[in-house]
């Protein structure tokens, strides 16, 4: 019985190889983007565009400090529980969303180059959910 559970413990463990990578790149794509709205929130607002408040950069650079630190906890437990993979990767999706949202309704508050910068991370944090989904139907199997 214990070699069937070591067993089943190993293959959940490779199992959960993507999904732990993912959430690990995903974490510190979070991490340097959130540091540098923190400490360069000045340059990136008035690279957005000219009405853009360096305090909202500052501000969304903070709120990413929470989740970076539970994506960073759920990827290196041992065994990655499946309901906060889902909840991180609702996030993600939210945030995609969220950053259309505001480019179809704020299209004025931004220049090409902040259009771009927008639209683009929000491409990158697509692709991180699009893997979480992936790595989560691997932990099924």
């Amino acid at each position: 019985m214990q070699s069937r559970t070591i067993f089943t413990q190993e293959v959940q463990h490779t199992n959960a190889t993507l999904l732990r990578r993912v959430l690990l790149s995903n974490a510190l794509f979070s991490l340097i983007s959130g540091l540098a709205f923190i400490f360069a929130a000045g340059p990136i607002a008035r690279f957005l565009g000219p009405t853009v408040p360096a305090w909202a950069v500052v501000a969304i650079g903070v709120s990413f400090l929470p989740f970076v630190y539970g994506v960073y906890w759920v990827a290196s437990q041992d065994v990655i529980e499946p309901r906060y993979g889902r909840l991180i990767t609702f996030m993600d999706f939210t945030w995609v969303l969220g950053s259309y949202l505001l480019l179809f309704l704020g299209w004025s508050l931004f220049n090409v180059a902040g259009r771009w910068f927008i639209g683009i991370q929000a491409e990158v944090i697509f692709l991180f959910g699009v893997l979480q989904i992936i790595g989560l139907r691997r932990l099924r199997n």
